[in-house]
């Protein structure tokens, strides 16, 4: 039986989820960790992902991190990001359960020497929340990382099977969408993969743009280089 695969791009932050009971904080060593309304802990659920290839993780293993309070607070655990809920999983140790967490504009979750914050954003016209990694945030303009992933989904053609019965079904694949953001005069703006597609969004002045690429070896696909590029554009 013919069968293709479409990608039918789903980005996560619409996809249903659905969680058990809240569950008091007595369990949690440091009982004030969750305190406040700033964190809601909640028992970790676990969506099937058994069927897709791939990972919805950032980074499959749990790595120290912290969670940092804006009244100054900070909190060890073992962390990572589930990019699918845009939600990140933490323990008290290796051999404890992993819990969900939700965090809002007041927290920072750091993980890999990386400060990771929830953010509104405005992109293709659409407000969502979003976590981000933290690049630079400078006075005029700042570069943030939007790790989220997306879901190639197998569609059946409605061809007829063969004779045997039997044929192999494709599998949905979680696929890498994450990209570069940049946030100028309150607009928010995702950096294309290519100096002529980012010339066209007119963020900054095409001429500097050209000037600036032309002496500088510009990678837009490169934190580093984007971080130079954005501070350059910050000081004029």
């Amino acid at each position: 039986m013919k069968k293709f695969i479409t990608t039918l791009l789903i980005f996560i932050m619409s996809f249903p989820y659905t969680y058990g009971q809240d569950y008091g904080i007595g369990g949690v060593t440091t009982d004030d960790l969750f305190s406040g309304g700033n964190v809601i802990l909640r028992k970790l659920m676990k969506r099937d992902y058994s069927e897709a290839e791939g990972s919805p993780y950032l980074n499959d293993e749990f790595t120290k991190g912290k969670i940092v309070f804006n009244n100054g607070k900070e909190y060890v655990v073992l962390t990572r990001l589930n990019v699918g809920s845009q939600k990140f999983e933490i323990k008290k140790n290796y051999n404890s359960p992993a819990s969900l967490i939700d965090i809002n504009e007041s927290v920072t979750v750091q993980m890999n020497n990386k400060n990771y914050n929830l953010h509104s954003i405005n992109l293709n016209n659409e407000q969502i929340l979003a976590i981000l990694e933290d690049c630079v945030e400078l006075e005029n303009i700042s570069l943030y990382y939007f790790p989220r992933k997306a879901i190639k989904m197998p569609v059946e053609t409605g061809a007829t099977a063969p004779p045997t019965g039997f044929t192999k079904v494709p599998k949905p694949k979680w696929t890498d969408a994450s990209e570069f953001l940049i946030l100028k005069d309150n607009n928010w703006y995702s950096v294309p993969n290519s100096f002529k597609k980012l010339l066209s969004k007119n963020i900054f002045d095409p001429k500097l743009l050209k000037k600036y690429k032309k002496s500088n070896k510009l990678n837009i696909k490169k934190k580093e280089s984007l971080i130079k590029m954005v501070t350059y554009f910050n000081s004029i």
